[in-house]
């Protein structure tokens, strides 16, 4: 169902509910007023008749169904029967052979005589019963009739409620339908304007018709959205270049080796130079390989990752102690500062591999570009965060490079002449980022300091 057809419904429903309550209320206490209304009009005439009979000694039964006979009150097939104290009739206004059309018995009369006054339905007429006392006299009225007019009354203002409902309902319907179509355009027209937006321009942007509106703001996180995808693209289309340029390279240069040394006949140590100079462009590509596929299965979903408890102290221990077997001029300092009382604060839920390759990257990279080869961590733990600080002594990172350092591939003119491919660092802050940290820098023309926040809870 289209949310304009549910929207027209309910709508629908909401108001036809409120007016059918008030309706069904409307005559409800209509009903019960005719009701009360006719009832009184019994009793009225049931207390005139009765106190006519039994207190004016002139006025016996026939005068009194002549005076009842000129009455002009509305009560149609009136029933009055006068009982004494032994359940005798004394008065009727039936006249033979007519037979009464209420039931009657001694029951209900001594029912009668004990509340004084009752009141009741007997099919389709109405019925009061008075006990009248007096001096010298006590006597049981019962008197019914039927209120047509009421009840004609009644049955009109049926139909009309009926008739009120119905149209109510239907122009209700209409103007919910309408509602939901002027409510729903702006919707509409979102979604017509993105099914436009295709991946040959998506650099066009949905129209903000009100910014502080639902929809407004539903138009501004589709934007948001098209900016974070327009970005994906640019960056999938220069991650694909800079494979395909960096795959390109040592496959030409193996090719070509290949080629010149199958011109002609060589001497045995030009092939094992040959073949040497291509098993390191081989290792070079496989190098490539594995800090791609690092790349790729490293993203912030990957929580599953996470399921050890790492010690940084003993990390970055054990990173120096690698630092210095894989090559023997570099130097790595490490300052543990105050070490807690309570180890948990040097302790990091994480990836052990993971954590090694990020600081690996930092260290690697401060001991490559520092003409001392030298580079100097520093550990700060507390209660509520873990930091790492790494510091080398190069010449520092032009400012309009610093954008751009974490982007895989990115090289900055003065380390093109040294041998990388510049997805160390785009790997590095996307370890810290799935660790929940954040890594930022501060260069110089002393130097280059990486620092990496880990926060706790």
């Amino acid at each position: 169902m289209q949310i304009r057809t549910r929207l027209t419904l309910q709508f629908t429903l909401l108001v036809s509910g409120i007016l059918l309550i008030s309706f069904v209320a409307i005559y409800y206490f209509s009903y019960i007023n005719t009701k009360e209304d006719f009832y009184d009009r019994l009793r009225s005439k049931a207390e005139g008749t009765a106190s006519l009979l039994l207190k004016v000694k002139e006025i016996d039964n026939e005068l009194l169904r002549i005076i009842d006979g000129t009455n002009r009150d509305q009560i149609f097939n009136d029933n009055m029967i006068i009982f004494d104290e032994e359940n005798r009739v004394i008065y009727s206004n039936i006249t033979p052979p007519s037979k009464p059309a209420i039931s009657m018995s001694n029951f209900w009369l001594d029912e009668i005589r004990k509340a004084g006054e009752i009141r009741y339905s007997d099919g389709d007429y109405e019925v009061v019963g008075l006990y009248y006392r007096y001096p010298y006299n006590r006597s049981v009225v019962l008197f019914a009739g039927q209120d047509l007019y009421g009840k004609a009354n009644l049955a009109n203002l049926r139909t009309v409620l009926l008739i009120i409902f119905l149209a109510v309902t239907a122009v209700v319907a209409l103007a919910g339908w309408f509602f939901a179509q002027r409510a729903l355009a702006p919707i509409t027209r979102v979604m017509n304007e993105l099914e436009g937006i295709l991946p040959q321009n998506l650099g066009v942007r949905l129209k903000t018709s009100n910014s502080k509106d639902e929809i407004g703001r539903l138009t501004a996180t589709f934007n948001k959205l098209l900016d974070r995808i327009e970005n994906a693209f640019q960056v999938q289309k220069t991650f694909v270049a800079n494979v395909s340029h960096e795959l390109k390279n040592p496959l030409t240069k193996i090719n070509s080796q290949l080629e010149v040394v199958l011109l002609k006949d060589r001497e045995p140590e030009t092939y094992r130079q040959t073949v040497s100079s291509v098993l390191e462009d081989i290792k070079d590509l496989s190098l490539l390989s594995d800090s791609l596929l690092e790349l790729a299965k490293v993203s912030d979903d990957r929580r599953d990752l996470l399921t050890e408890r790492v010690r940084i102290d003993d990390l970055l221990l054990d990173l120096r102690t690698k630092m210095l077997n894989m090559q023997n001029e570099y130097s790595v300092g490490i300052d543990f500062g105050d070490l807690p009382e309570d180890d948990s604060w040097l302790e990091l839920q994480g990836n052990t591999e993971l954590l090694k390759t990020a600081f690996l990257n930092l260290m690697d990279n401060g001991c490559k570009f520092s003409p001392d080869h030298s580079v100097q961590v520093r550990l700060d733990t507390a209660k509520e965060h873990i930091k790492v600080e790494v510091a080398d002594h190069g010449e520092g990172i032009p400012e309009s490079d610093r954008p751009q350092i974490f982007h895989p591939f990115f090289r900055s003119n003065k380390t093109a002449g040294v041998k990388g491919y510049g997805i160390g660092l785009s790997l590095t802050e996307r370890i810290v980022r799935l660790h929940g940290g954040t890594i930022t820098l501060k260069t110089g023309p002393d130097g280059t300091v990486f620092t990496v926040v880990f926060k706790r809870g």
